[in-house]
């Protein structure tokens, strides 16, 4: 009992230093702060920092000049694709890994799948979507916080392998030069801009609808949806006439097509069973299942489902893909620690620490949970350079923004920054590891719609 009474006045009196600590805490900026503070910045002066861009003059160039594109094991030599002013890298970069085994197995010249075949469907099933969660949630009031979510961004047009997934196989495929780029797919800011005030105002008319009217009114913004994207984009083929030829103009074959005999004659693989879907996300328990609800595209198929590991272990399995010479698919915060027309990434290649004076570091996981990183772009991987000690070294990526950045459109990353800023891979099931492999089995934990890392 004496115990118990000292150990409660003990604590009492820790309390009562710590309130009085607490009161006397500053909660505003005084003159004695800024005194401090003009002391302290003194030390970190460099007139550069006012005349040139912060990133400039922290740049260290003699790392710059020490990046080429030398890879241990590399797959692809093609043309870069260019996705321009779109959010599309999703979709660019799982035809960039398709096309380049149909370039290979025809010995072809360049060639592309139609992206903004794709991207029609893809807008299409959205609005779908959207439609069919407000009519789920229209007894809910709007300020709560699936229908604030829901009406602030109906749709968008970024999205991740399930969803390029997805629409490839209820759809199928086309070539580029069947349904080209049009101004609305490589700038489609005002379609879709267009496209969400559409579906926020049938959105609203579906909440009002008697429960007889709401397949009639869902089906009338659904028409209206289809005939901005016809107007903007094309109407997609239902059937076609394509003469593939080899790079010397050779022709192979020359005969009609449906969307859906083009991709089964020339993509061999089914992306929902042929590939798995990693993430890495500190924040989380890994080994673990996760699925992201409202993640799907086509409303009938399943959520984005993947399973959480580090990166370095997303990272070998990427090694053993391109030494058996298939690329893979990820998404990085390209964002960060990048020197975007240089093609290179590389945590050290700026010394804005050293040269502010101040800390910016963090962990990954403090990054993640404090929304500094995101998954902000999605490439294909081609090529990796590994080290003596057989670890990765650097990894070279077959980018969709043109010929302009990097090495003809081509940019190399350092493992190190991969590690930091890897969210997402997909990867073909034959390189997983067997002790992996009962994970995949597992009920996934359901994730909400607007967690920010997804």
């Amino acid at each position: 009992i004496r115990f118990m009474k000292k150990l409660t006045t003990l604590i009492l009196g820790l309390s009562a230093v710590v309130l009085m600590q607490a009161q006397e805490r500053k909660k505003f900026i005084d003159n004695e702060m800024i005194d401090g503070f003009r002391r302290n910045a003194e030390s970190v002066f460099d007139m550069r920092f006012l005349e040139q861009d912060m990133l400039d003059v922290a740049l260290d160039r003699n790392l710059v000049e020490q990046y080429d594109t030398v890879c241990t094991y590399r797959v692809s030599h093609n043309a870069v694709t260019d996705q321009k002013k779109s959010g599309r890298c999703w979709y660019f970069s799982t035809l960039n890994i398709l096309r380049d085994e149909m370039i290979r197995k025809y010995d072809m010249g360049h060639f592309e799948f139609s992206q903004t075949y794709g991207q029609f469907w893809d807008v299409l099933e959205k609005s779908n979507r959207f439609l069919e969660n407000v009519i789920e949630n229209r007894k809910k009031p709007m300020h709560s916080r699936m229908n604030e979510w829901l009406f602030k961004k109906p749709i968008g047009d970024g999205g991740h392998f399930s969803n390029a997934a997805h629409i490839i196989d209820k759809y199928g495929l086309v070539p580029q030069e069947i349904m080209p780029e049009r101004h609305s797919s490589v700038d489609n800011l005002r379609l879709m801009n267009v496209v969400r005030t559409a579906l926020r105002r049938y959105g609203l008319k579906l909440r009002e609808a008697s429960k007889k009217d709401i397949q009639s009114v869902k089906e009338a913004a659904l028409a209206d949806i289809y005939n901005i994207l016809a107007a903007n984009l094309g109407e997609p083929p239902v059937e076609f006439r394509w003469t593939l030829k080899d790079k010397d103009g050779n022709i192979i074959s020359d005969k009609a097509y449906t969307p859906e005999s083009f991709r089964d004659e020339y993509v061999k693989h089914n992306l929902e069973n042929d590939y798995v879907i990693f993430m890495d996300d500190p924040t989380k328990p890994y080994y673990r299942m996760y699925s992201v609800d409202n993640s799907r595209n086509c409303y009938e198929y399943a959520n984005w489902t993947f399973l959480n590991l580090p990166a370095e272990e997303l990272l070998k399995m990427g090694v053993e893909s391109l030494r058996d010479g298939t690329m893979f698919y990820i998404s990085a915060d390209t964002d960060a620690s990048a020197l975007m027309m240089g093609g290179i990434y590389d945590t050290g290649l700026y010394d804005l620490d050293g040269m502010l004076g101040v800390s910016l570091g963090m962990t990954k996981e403090e990054m993640v949970r404090s929304c500094e990183i995101k998954s902000a772009h999605a490439i294909a991987m081609t090529g990796v350079q590994l080290g003596e000690d057989g670890r990765p070294v650097k990894w070279l990526v077959e980018n969709s923004f043109g010929t302009a950045r990097g090495w003809d459109g081509y940019v190399v990353m350092q493992n190190e920054w991969l590690e930091t800023y890897l969210f997402r891979m997909a990867v073909e099931r034959k390189y997983v590891p067997e002790h992996l492999l009962p994970l995949l089995e597992r009920k996934p934990k359901v994730l909400k719609s607007w967690n920010p890392t997804y």
